[in-house]
């Protein structure tokens, strides 16, 4: 089960990083599948004729719905495409805008019918309420608790949890610990921008960060080229065209996974404004910046769209989450534009996904996302065999460590599979170097219990020498503070600091 953001009208499945993002934004019409059932009828004609358990209506969709799904997964399994896959989207429910949504502020995955919370997301209104691994089991409806476990579906979980701004549910939480808590959250606007700015310290960088590639959905959202247009226009007439030769943009590509194909490049589509490719680049006739090349089909070719370059320095920041459209965005950068490219190589994702919807089975609808082809920049380079130059910076500090996630109380001289990110964590909130630094195999030795105890008096925390519930979440907060500042950010910072040389 993918990840999952908690909004007002619906919970969107996110899967993990280069996996999240369908590359074009185009969906094919839907097909004739006579709902499919054709596909496993003999089999379920026997089972209702001679199996000794009654089958109902409800299994039998969910047994094509399953079949469907294998079969799927075996086409992409035994071509080792990890991008073709399954997905449901709800038809009870509008749909949710990427720049924003109003919830309580998580991501989760589900097990079974409960939420078991992955992300808290900053400024949300699970701050201080939720942390990752919390589970939640329940709500509290008509001052009685109804748990999820009752419930039928995901779908009829999500019903429950859906609300409106300003709006207070009372969620039944099971902690690590095994203690059961009843906690209020008052439903907010959480702000989740696909592309944004940041001041920075020096007056002649501008910084532009894209989390992921968002399409244009009337009255819904806006798409990223718009967002990236807005944030472009405000930086160039405050700073970037200001004596531009001497002014660099940067733009942040890491940990992107990817996405709509018009938030690059609008193809010429009525309505929708030029895409971040076109908003940069220059138009040259006889070199595409970029081209997709379908199995079946004519091979797509697309271009820029200014008459002149920008006037001031460009270059890209990716890493080994930079995936997909971020990768096509990456190569123009560096391949047409002819700038450079910092931080570490990219994921190397050279196909690109389409969607056939399939069909509309219980208030949901089933979409195949296929792999369709391959794309390529410069001179027919693909970055699965032709990698993208990149200048070499590492991520150190709080970036380049793994998010501690409390599973349940440790102490001395147990061991515990997740003791050691926080065990990493105090190598680096301490400075602790290589000869005086912490065992990180999650083995609680005196060493450990020892500095446990000293963040715990730093902290005003209760001092137990135990690595508790208190002081994981003690930690949480350190850990998200510093990952949202910018100033914790080696990598950007070592950029700047080379930019400025």
């Amino acid at each position: 089960m993918g990840t999952k953001k908690l909004g007002i009208l619906f919970i969107f499945s996110v899967l993990v990083a280069f996996f999240a993002g369908y590359f074009i934004e185009q969906v094919i019409p839907v097909s004739n599948t006579n709902n499919g059932i054709n596909s496993i009828s003999s089999l379920t004609q026997i089972f209702q004729n001679y199996y000794y358990y009654d089958i109902t209506d409800a299994q039998t969709q969910d047994a094509f719905v399953a079949s469907m799904e294998a079969t799927i997964k075996a086409y992409g399994e035994a071509n080792n495409d990890p991008y073709t896959r399954l997905v449901a989207n709800s038809l009870s429910v509008a749909p949710n805008g990427d720049e924003s949504f109003i919830g309580i502020g998580v991501s989760f995955v589900m097990e079974n019918l409960d939420l078991r919370i992955t992300y808290v997301y900053p400024q949300g209104a699970a701050v201080d309420k939720l942390y990752p691994n919390d589970l939640v089991t329940g709500i509290v409806v008509d001052n009685s608790p109804l748990y999820f476990s009752t419930l039928s579906s995901e779908t009829e979980v999500m019903s429950y949890l859906s609300g409106a701004l300003d709006e207070t549910k009372t969620l039944i939480v099971l902690d690590p610990d095994g203690n059961e808590n009843q906690v209020d959250i008052t439903y907010k606007e959480i702000l989740t921008p696909t592309a944004y700015s940041l001041t920075m310290p020096y007056a002649d960088l501008s910084y532009i960060k894209i989390t992921k590639f968002s399409g244009y959905v009337a009255d819904v959202t806006p798409g990223t080229s718009q967002v990236f247009s807005e944030v472009l226009n405000t930086l160039e007439s405050n700073s970037l065209m200001t004596d531009p030769s001497t002014k660099t943009l940067i733009i942040d590509l890491r940990d992107n996974p990817g996405g709509a194909l018009t938030a690059l490049h609008n193809s010429n589509q009525s309505g929708l404004i030029p895409g971040i490719i076109q908003q940069l680049f220059t138009y040259n006739v006889e070199k595409p910046v970029f081209e997709m090349i379908p199995r079946v089909g004519d091979t797509r070719t697309f271009y820029g769209s200014l008459s002149t370059a920008k006037p001031y320095q460009i270059v890209g920041l990716v890493n080994g989450h930079s995936a997909s459209a971020a990768e096509v965005l990456a190569s123009a950068l560096s391949s047409y534009g002819g700038y450079a490219l910092y931080g570490t190589n990219t994921y190397g994702k050279g196909v690109y996904q389409n969607t056939i919807n399939l069909l509309d089975l219980n208030n949901m609808r089933y979409s195949l996302v296929y792999t369709e082809g391959e794309w390529f920049y410069g001179d027919n380079q693909n970055v699965m065999t032709d990698p993208l130059t990149v200048n070499q910076i590492e991520q150190t500090g709080i970036h380049a460590l793994e998010m501690p996630v409390y599973g349940g109380e440790v102490q001395t001289d147990e061991v515990s599979t997740y003791l050691g990110s926080y065990q990493a964590f105090f190598n680096y909130y301490y400075g602790l170097n290589t000869m005086n630094s912490l065992r990180t195999d999650g083995y609680f030795d005196a060493a450990t219990q020892s500095i446990i105890e000293t963040f715990q008096t730093e902290q005003g925390l209760t001092v137990n020498g135990i690595l508790d519930r208190e002081t994981a979440n003690a930690i949480n907060d350190l850990y998200m503070a510093r990952m949202n500042d910018i100033q914790y950010d080696n990598q950007l910072q070592d950029l700047m600091t080379l930019l400025e040389s």
